[in-house]
């Protein structure tokens, strides 16, 4: 596929307001060289960056690479250029349809997880996992897990009563009304 011209209609769409940066990628690489994910991802970093400039859209969104994320920001941390890789990648999630297949639990998971933060503040773990648990169908995968994670108190019975709570939630609410506009 030859490139022949810039999508600034892809690049509106991933980034409405400008603010993350895109146009300024030196295509240093830094950030592919600090991804946490690199040897699990089909796309890298700064070749995710481009490949949004060059609006290759179908190969993004059925990539493994924007749900391999883990959003841990050292590709951001690391740019000279303060160019906010993260958040394309959580703009492509939403634009995704569906995962690719062997990448559907890894959606499934950001769902409910985002699901968590938004009802009770931050995530409750045990209601996380159980939610995962039954809607993946992975009843005792990791089961031998459970006694270390319960003995460190990684799991607690009940959520706890996060400040801000419903600050949070308005937070979710006015990224879905913006989404809605689209």
């Amino acid at each position: 596929m030859a490139i022949e011209a810039i999508d600034y209609k892809f690049i509106r769409q991933i980034d409405p307001e400008g603010r993350w940066n895109l146009s300024a990628c030196l295509q240093c690489g830094r950030c592919s060289s600090g991804c946490t994910m690199r040897a699990e991802a089909d796309i890298l970093p700064h070749q995710l960056n481009r490949m949004i400039l060059y609006g290759m859209r179908d190969e993004l969104l059925a990539s493994k690479a924007i749900w391999m994320c883990v959003s841990c920001h050292t590709c951001f941390s690391r740019c000279p250029m303060e160019v906010d890789t993260p958040a394309m990648i959580d703009a492509l999630r939403a634009i995704a349809r569906e995962a690719p297949e062997e990448m559907s639990r890894v959606r499934l998971f950001n769902d409910l997880l985002l699901g968590s933060v938004r009802k009770f503040g931050r995530v409750y773990e045990i209601g996380l996992m159980a939610a995962y648990k039954l809607k993946a169908k992975d009843f005792f995968g990791d089961l031998g897990k459970l006694p270390a994670m319960l003995k460190k108190g990684k799991f607690r019975l009940f959520p706890s009563a996060a400040k801000g709570r419903s600050a949070v939630s308005a937070i979710f609410d006015r990224v879905r009304a913006r989404r809605a506009e689209r």
